[in-house]
């Protein structure tokens, strides 16, 4: 018995069934690949390791989006001031699971703000 075990919106498949993995296209391409109970388990391991790697890059890059709008809120304030938000996102950066993945997702948010800020720095008489 084929099973479907994902269905899109657009009509691609994959079920699993009489030693079977297989794809189709919402056209009807198929392609199927043998596959044992221990080979189903690793893929469905590596699966569940992606989404909660894709979480906790969502994660990150939402800690980098929170800490722009903090910063961007104190413009005008004290150093310190500024430090406070950024050590406490750092904090929370460290607690979440999949520790570079999220690292990642919260570099993708700071790094673009960062070069932009870098590249219009004034250039002040005697400062390189």
């Amino acid at each position: 018995m084929m099973a479907p075990v994902y269905q899109h919106p657009d009509g691609h498949e994959i079920t699993v069934g009489y030693g079977l993995l297989t794809a189709c296209t919402s056209e009807g391409t198929a392609v199927s690949l043998p596959i044992g109970l221990a080979g189903l388990r690793d893929v469905a391991a590596k699966l569940l390791a992606l989404a909660d790697a894709g979480a906790a890059e969502r994660a990150g890059a939402e800690l980098g989006h929170d800490l722009l709008a903090e910063l961007l809120a104190l413009r005008g304030s004290t150093q310190a001031d500024a430090l406070r938000p950024v050590h406490d996102k750092l904090q929370a950066l460290h607690k979440l699971e999949h520790f570079d993945a999220a690292a990642g997702g919260f570099a993708v948010a700071l790094v673009p703000v960062l070069v932009l800020g870098i590249a219009n720095i004034p250039n002040v008489e005697g400062c390189k």
